[in-house]
């Protein structure tokens, strides 16, 4: 399945010989992906590289970073959010390969790895934890200076990924359900009693119109993407007994409850109860599963199983038009190519969970 010709291929694409600082970040026609990482030894990183696997641009990061979120105003810039429990926030400029500003979550807060834009790029929301009940909040700040403006409960404990509805008014929240504390590092504190949901909540009121519950409370509601119609799916992730088999993608449009996909036994067994990134386009949704290995599609209304394509520690993925972009923790990079997958690997640099892609002038 994975084609070491990559390169070759995709030299028309390549950023051949960018460096960090170089101005060819903002040409329009270069495609540029951007990820958590680390290395081999333990250091945490951010990095941008071309589609070639050629590394642009890496800066180091406090402690492991988890989401990576471009910034449309800024060409080259993105925030990156501090993985559960940690309380960091950065943005980093990739053109010069720095740090450009770093906050620290509010005192009674940690950070729970994911954030979104408004639509109209003036807010951030963050989810994130506080300590004193464990009650998830969706944090607003003012992007431009990262102030906090406002303090929303997210409906649930432990938010985890967040995206706007197509009306730009709703927010929808995957709570996971899992209290944590940065004292106890990552230690899950409640699974006996967690309650995960998907939640939605009025920005501008910041009332929860409505949370749905997975009818196993120990389905963590984790990833979660909204197609263009309004649709949600959400990967998650188990946290019951190891022999169990149940179902890991949801969706929800409108019904009274979530609504489970289907696949054979073998399907989610394979998956070993963990889900990563979730992206669909049109009709299908691709999620990844890096403990199994294994990126798996199905189809996006009849939620019918569709492939299932083995790839070592996969967990990021983008869409490059209509093609989709996979990473893995082995620092490659796997682009769609027809019915197969052409791999490139940036050396000695391993690919955290997420990747997306950086704006450019």
């Amino acid at each position: 399945m994975l084609r070491r010709d990559f390169l070759s291929y995709a030299g028309a694409l390549s950023l051949s010989g960018l460096l960090p600082g170089c101005s060819r970040f903002s040409q329009a026609s270069d495609v540029v992906l951007a990820s958590a990482s680390s290395d081999y030894i333990g250091n945490y990183y951010a990095v941008a590289v071309n589609l070639a696997g050629e590394l642009l641009s890496k800066v180091q990061l406090p402690q492991r970073g988890h989401e990576v979120l471009a910034l449309p105003h800024k060409p080259g810039h993105a925030l990156v959010v501090a993985r559960r429990p940690d309380r960091y926030l950065v943005e980093v400029d990739f053109n010069n390969s720095v740090i450009s500003r770093q906050i620290t979550s509010e005192p009674d807060t940690h950070f729970y790895g994911h954030a979104c834009l408004s639509p109209d790029n003036q807010y951030l929301y963050t989810t994130e934890n506080r300590f004193s009940d464990g009650r998830g909040v969706i944090v607003v700040r003012d992007l431009h200076n990262l102030q906090v403006l406002e303090r929303f409960d997210s409906g649930g404990i432990g938010p985890h990924d967040i995206a706007f509805l197509p009306d730009g008014k709703t927010l929808a929240i995957g709570n996971g359900g899992i209290q944590t504390h940065p004292d106890y590092q990552r230690v899950k504190l409640n699974l006996d009693t967690m309650a995960p949901n998907l939640s939605y909540l009025d920005i501008g009121s910041g009332k929860l119109m409505a949370s749905y519950h997975p009818q196993n409370h120990q389905l963590s509601m984790r990833h979660l993407d909204v197609r263009e119609d309004g649709k949600v799916f959400i990967g998650v992730q188990y946290q019951g007994p190891e022999q169990d088999i149940v179902p890991l993608v949801y969706a929800h449009q409108g019904e009274d409850q979530l609504i489970a996909f289907d696949a054979p036994d073998e399907q989610w067994r394979s998956m070993h109860q963990y889900t990563s990134s979730v992206v669909v386009k049109d009709q299908k949704l691709f999620v990844t599963c890096p403990r199994g290995g294994y990126l798996k599609s199905w189809h996006a209304d009849e939620h019918r199983f569709i492939a299932s394509d083995s790839m070592s520690d996969v967990s990021g993925l983008c869409l490059l038009g209509q093609q989709l972009t996979a990473s893995t923790g082995h620092g490659q990079l796997l682009k769609q190519a027809g019915k197969d997958y052409l791999a490139s690997e940036v050396d000695g640099i391993r690919f955290d969970n997420h990747m997306t892609t950086l704006y450019s002038a």
